[in-house]
């Protein structure tokens, strides 16, 4: 204390982790785009034997229990990394804004290793089984993700005054650039076919509901190992099929790297060998 180095962390051990997210989740969540996801971090978070704990008590170890605890349930590697980084977050803010003497302990600690990339496409015949389980909001929903590649907050987000004759214009996308994404005869179909609604946009609910409703419409059509997010990459494969050029995908898809673009795209490798003769 004499020579002016003594931090008094009275506070991070009597305020819990669980008052340290709520106090996230009023000041720093509404400035995000990504609201929504954090919101269901923050409860995952606050339902788990840590919420309890004094921030300034969690140790590398109680991080490390975590992580391998929701590796064994099942839950992907890439998942537990997304989790541990809002965890991250959530002890980064508490140090540089509200001036708390802490040690982040989650930058302590090997993250999972990344799933590998997903390469599920649709066989034939999946695209009309799924459609013929969907309701017709659902319906329309799906068409626009398979006809325009876009990401499922900008299909729940768009706007009919966005749509401006055979192209969408999404003024801010993940990247935090806007877009022009073009629209075949399909994707303005699904568009004509949705009900206007008072507040502008063309779907109801937020993302998660989309993606829980088609994987219902998968179980309801016996299809299995798909999920809402294949979508995207069936999508741009399709379009690659069609004969785009990687500069007109990159500009599709909103990828800011050729590598990135080149996760997504899967060219089927009977049409690859019917080229070669």
């Amino acid at each position: 204390m004499g020579i002016g180095v003594y931090q008094d962390n009275r506070e991070t051990l009597s305020t819990s982790l669980a008052e340290c997210l709520d106090r996230y989740a009023s000041e720093i969540m509404p400035l995000k785009k990504g609201a929504v996801r954090e919101k269901y971090r923050t409860a995952l978070w606050k339902k788990s034997h840590l919420a309890g704990k004094g921030i300034g008590t969690i140790r590398q170890v109680d991080m490390a229990i975590w992580r391998d605890t929701r590796l064994s349930e099942g839950i992907s590697g890439s998942t537990v990394t997304k989790d541990l980084a809002f965890l991250s977050h959530v002890f980064t803010i508490a140090i540089k804004e509200w001036g708390m003497p802490l040690i982040n302990p989650v930058a302590m600690i090997r993250l999972p290793k990344p799933n590998s990339s997903r390469d599920r496409r649709l066989y034939e015949g999946e695209e009309q089984l799924i459609l013929n389980n969907c309701s017709a909001e659902l319906k329309a929903y799906v068409t626009l993700a398979i006809e325009t590649a876009m990401r499922r907050g900008e299909l729940v987000g768009l706007q009919r005054k966005w749509i401006r004759g055979k192209v969408a214009y999404l003024p801010e996308t993940k990247g935090g650039v806007s877009r022009d994404v073009p629209l075949s005869t399909e994707a303005l179909k699904a568009i004509n076919s949705l009900p206007l609604r008072l507040d502008g946009r063309l779907f109801e609910f937020q993302a998660d509901h989309y993606s829980k409703a088609f994987l219902k419409a998968c179980r309801k059509a016996g299809i299995t190992g798909l999920n809402l997010h294949d979508l995207r990459h069936e999508a741009l494969s399709r379009m690659a099929e069609k004969g785009l050029s990687i500069l007109e995908l990159k500009a599709i898809g909103g990828h800011k790297t050729v590598e990135m673009l080149s996760k997504y795209v899967r060219l089927n490798p009977d049409d690859l060998a019917n080229k070669l003769g």
